[in-house]
């Protein structure tokens, strides 16, 4: 699976490997919440009384107003209502129950901890059986590749490149470092 990742994306085994590792210890820690309940959940924000309720619970937070609040709470509903509709599509085209999938608290998939977003346009079937399971070892290796690929990643990438394209897998300077430090590891390995 990694010499096929590599060969159709341009990315080492070992960047994929740190994702993995980092994302879920190698498919160990899958999280443990309804994907489906999770993305339910903060898609409801947008009602006003769902709004009310949290708002009772938060408002003693002295750096919160009511209108930064309702900005945030109306832009994360609207972001968990798109990633809901992309997960119940992908549930229907692969054939599987969602109600069933247990994944991160963001409503995060797999061994790679795909958005439901991201499956359709970057997932990949890696291992030639017609479908796309991101719980699958060679599904996830291919679609984590496929990803990098799309943002930037091509073979020979310099370290400065290669933590820009990182940075758009997850939107944390920490992870980056985190995701090049381990592949500078396992590259010693060899």
């Amino acid at each position: 699976a990694f010499a096929e990742a590599e060969m159709n994306f341009g990315v080492r085994k070992e960047v994929i490997t740190a994702i993995i590792l980092i994302e879920t210890q190698l498919g160990r820690l899958l999280g443990s919440r309804s994907i489906l309940n999770t993305l339910s959940t903060m898609a409801a924000l947008s009602d006003t009384q769902v709004q009310d309720v949290l708002w009772n619970r938060l408002q003693s937070t002295p750096e919160l107003t009511r209108e930064v609040f309702v900005k945030k709470i109306e832009q994360k509903s609207a972001w968990a209502y798109r990633e809901l509709k992309a997960y119940l599509r992908h549930a229907q085209a692969e054939g599987f129950d969602p109600t069933q999938v247990s994944g991160s608290f963001a409503g995060a998939m797999g061994l790679a901890q795909f958005m439901p977003s991201n499956i359709g346009p970057l997932a990949r079937d890696g291992n030639g059986d017609g479908k796309i399971d991101l719980f699958d070892d060679a599904d996830a290796i291919a679609s984590v590749a496929s990803y990098l690929k799309k943002h930037g990643w091509r073979p020979g990438i310099d370290r400065e490149q290669a933590a820009k394209v990182i940075y758009h897998y997850n939107h944390s300077d920490r992870y980056v470092r985190a995701v090049l430090n381990v592949t500078d590891h396992l590259k010693s390995l060899r």
